[in-house]
């Protein structure tokens, strides 16, 4: 607790004494240790006994999580229109992270949007749009990220042009989700009988029922299949996000660390799911 306590103190202190964008990342992985390392110690402070192997504890850090991811997509994730006076003080936040050197293209054409957005006559984005026309571009080149897309999405789209590829994608969807509701039910029924019997209850009947709707927003994915593959990408994100957010919260209290495994599977099935929605919207098959 005290070592997260001291890497968050280091972040925040990174994060009040300098402005560029390398050190903000750079402290904001330092406070996400920080807080791992701080909130690893809850079983101590939610016992009578400062019990580090309480049961729950692990489903508790997890919610913990869950909330925090939620509460900042509220906040960040969701588009809103920024006014005039946002426009322009996030244009020049990114401006300064590119002062005295080229310019991605990228960074620019983010610039120049946001002075867009902002109002086009005051002296403070007329100065940035004429500065910003003197600074020289950088050399586009190919990052080893980039490069890695482009092979997956070259992949992706020779193996969906197979007449046996969607078949082949019903089926696998199909046993990932027959796996996930036999994998809950084992789960369930060797977990601990709690003395009173109420708490097992509830989290057995949690983890059954958020089961079956996870499975059931899959089932109309495959019937979604057939007329748009997009819409039932949405559906299956749907039936992964149910067994992620929820179903997955009662497997850490009944199992423990040993739901790490399933919660790795879904997470990469999820983000598989997200880069292949992104190539059918990008070939033009994106609405549902």
């Amino acid at each position: 607790m005290l070592w997260g306590g001291l890497l968050m103190l280091v972040a925040l202190m990174l994060l009040l004494a300098f402005l560029d964008r390398p050190v903000e990342h750079v402290a904001a992985v330092i406070a996400g240790l920080g807080f791992g390392t701080f909130i690893d110690e809850i079983g101590k402070f939610v016992t009578s006994d400062n019990n580090y192997f309480y049961r729950p504890a692990i489903a508790l850090i997890y919610g913990v999580f869950i909330a925090a991811f939620l509460i900042g997509r509220t906040l960040i994730g969701n588009p809103r229109v920024l006014s005039r006076q946002e426009a322009l003080a996030n244009a020049l936040h990114l401006l300064a992270g590119n002062l005295d050197r080229p310019i991605e293209p990228g960074d620019r054409a983010r610039i120049q949007r946001l002075l867009g957005l902002a109002e086009p006559t005051p002296a403070i984005s007329q100065f940035v749009q004429g500065y910003l026309a003197r600074v020289p571009e950088s050399a586009a080149h190919e990052t080893p990220v980039a490069r890695l897309d482009h092979r997956l999405s070259d992949g992706y789209e020779r193996l969906m042009a197979h007449p046996w590829a969607e078949r082949a994608l019903v089926v696998g969807v199909v046993a990932y989700a027959v796996a996930a509701m036999l994998g809950v039910t084992i789960v369930a029924a060797s977990t601990p009988v709690d003395p009173t019997g109420q708490t097992s209850a509830f989290a057995t009947t949690a983890q059954l029922v958020s089961t079956i709707v996870g499975a059931s927003c899959v089932a109309l994915g495959v019937v979604r299949l057939r007329r748009s593959r997009a819409a039932a990408y949405h559906w299956f994100m749907r039936g992964l996000l149910v067994w992620i957010l929820v179903t997955q919260v009662f497997v850490f209290y009944s199992s423990q660390l040993a739901g790490l495994g399933g919660l790795v599977v879904d997470l990469v099935a999820y983000g598989s799911l997200r880069f292949a929605l992104a190539r059918e919207t990008v070939g033009g098959r994106g609405r549902p």
